[in-house]
Formats: C-alpha cells, structure tokens, sequence
C-alpha cells in the first residue's frame, strides 16, 4: 500500500476499508501536512522519517521527535501514537514492513543454510532493532532517500518497491550491527551491563534530540537515561568522543544552518528558535563548527550530507536505484 495523503482513519468508510488492509502488508506513506495527529495503535515494524520539519512519536511514555536530521525504527508490535503540529507542511514519511520482510532480509544478508533448510521455521526468527533516534547515514538513508522519490514521482511498481523494502531492510541490520560494535567502548566489564548502559544512553540522545530547543541541562539527559549525571557524563563520553553539551550544540548549529538557507529568518530569531539564545552565541557556534562566518553560511555548498541530498556513497549492492 501507497499513501500519497496522511491516512484519514477518522473518516468511518475510510477507516473500514483502511483497517480491512493495515497491518497485514507492507505499506509506505509519504504525505505533506501541517497538521496530523493519530492515537496509540499497535503497528508492525517501521522507519519513520520527516523533511522540512519535524513529527512527534509518543511511546513508552516518552515523546521522540524525527525532523531532516534523524530517522526513528519502531519494531513490531508495538503501540504508539503520533502527531505533526507546523506552520508550514512537513513531510511525513513512514515504511511498515510485512512481518515476513525482515526475516527474509535477515537470511539474505547473513546467507543462513537453515533458510534453505527450513525456510518457514527460519522466516518466524524475531529481528529486533534499537527502538530510538538514528543520525541520517549511508547505510540507511541512501535507500530511504530512493524510495522516497519513487513514491513521489508515482511511477513506482511493486516489484520494484519489493526489491527496495528488502535493500533497506538490508542496510538497517548492517546499522544495527555497527551500533552493537559501541558496546564494547562501554566502560563495564559485564556484556549485560554494557547493553543496557547503551540502552540508556540511547534514551539521553533521544532527549536532546527532541529537546535542544529548550533550556536543557546536563541533570535533565541525564535524568531522561536514567543515570546519575557523572555516570553518564562517564559513558556518553567514552562512546561519542565528545561531552553531551558538545553533542547539543552540534543539533542546534546543524538546524541553524538549516533555517539560514531555507529561510530569510534574521540571526536573532535562528538564535532563539534553535535553543542558542543570543545572536552572540549562535555566531559562536556556527563558526566552531563549520569554521567560516555565518554570513557567509547561507551561500555556501552544503557542508553535511542530509537526508534531503543524494549521498555519493552506496554501500548497498543496488543494480537498479529507479523505478523503470
């Protein structure tokens, strides 16, 4: 299933002949709104991606926000909520995968011989992946990016879109399998502890993604992750290479660059919208990060590669990269 506008489920016929067909197949929305807001469900496994703005996730009594920057992997069932509330249309973009999808990734991608064996007892393995926010890549986002575009251009057939699905399911176990490799940089001695101790850090990151536009301390992340502040002050520290404030201040200088070229806002306003608060301390920040001027800024190529722009590297093994 293709949807082109955000699914009205609160329209009764709509919502009969929607429910008739959601959850039993792979599905891809891909709609522009200002405003959406849809109540806890239980869904399949899904990415979820936004453009020129930002969505709201609700789960587990925690509230994630995916904007141009990042992109979020709920699993399979699981129950959560969502809302979209801009000024200006986002782009709302959400894959659900059929529950057969990932395991068939899963063989293809590891070449299992129980999948030759057994294929029906090897399809039912459970694939599992962190629940939380993912800096665009170039494992994921390529694909992404693709399949985005094809929905769009509306000349998407399903074979093709098949063959995607699968490609991107692909790249997200090679994600999640580079983001177990962190464990071992996590200060403990225990396997057990060093996952849950990245668990928790996920949970801090989340926060400041979702938050850096608010006055945010380091007692607050921390709190959010479930840890004392030297703790994970210690554990952000020795996986990121860089203090949680240094991290917050990368968001909000990479959503500053972003309104400086997508819109005519004056530097105070960027200032203030992005979490900064001064003009002062925006100009400070651009230029430690992006080592020119701020005026300057605005005219520059882009300096980061976003979920937005086609990346020149394709890790995956793609012979086709558009729908015919």
């Amino acid at each position: 299933m293709i949807y082109r506008a955000m699914p009205a489920v609160w329209e009764p016929e709509f919502r009969r002949t929607f429910y008739e067909r959601w959850g039993r197949e792979s599905a891809v929305i891909s709609a522009r709104t200002r405003r959406a807001e849809y109540p806890e469900f239980k869904q399949l496994l899904s990415i979820k991606a936004a453009l020129g703005g930002a969505e709201d996730y609700f789960i587990d009594g925690r509230r994630i926000t995916v904007d141009d920057d990042t992109y979020a992997i709920i699993n399979g069932d699981r129950t959560y909520a969502s809302r979209i509330e801009a000024l200006r249309p986002v782009q709302s973009f959400s894959i659900f995968f059929d529950r057969g999808l990932p395991a068939q990734a899963w063989q293809s991608l590891t070449r299992a011989e129980s999948a030759l064996d057994c294929p029906v007892e090897a399809g039912q393995r459970p694939v599992e992946f962190a629940e939380k926010l993912y800096e665009h890549d170039n494992l994921v986002s390529p694909v992404l990016r693709r399949i985005r575009a094809g929905v769009d251009s509306g000349l998407v057939e399903d074979a093709w879109l098949d063959e995607q699905l699968l490609l991107l399911l692909g790249g997200m176990l090679r994600s999640r399998d580079k983001e177990l490799r962190f464990e071992a940089v996590v200060p403990s001695r225990k396997p057990a502890t060093r996952k849950e101790l990245l668990r928790r850090l996920s949970l801090g990151v989340d926060f400041m993604q979702t938050r850096y536009r608010d006055p945010v301390r380091l007692k607050d992340i921390a709190e959010a992750a479930h840890l004392s502040p030297f703790h994970f002050l210690r554990v952000f520290k020795s996986v990121h290479r860089i203090t949680p404030s240094d991290y917050l201040n990368r968001k909000r200088a990479m959503v500053a660059l972003r309104l400086l070229r997508e819109s005519n806002w004056t530097m105070n306003a960027v200032a203030d919208h992005v979490g900064f608060g001064s003009r002062v301390s925006l100009y400070r920040h651009l230029k430690a990060h992006y080592g020119v001027e701020p005026r300057e800024l605005r005219s520059m190529p882009e300096l980061r590669p976003t979920f937005t722009r086609e990346s020149a590297d394709t890790p995956l093994e793609i012979t086709n990269t558009r729908p015919e």
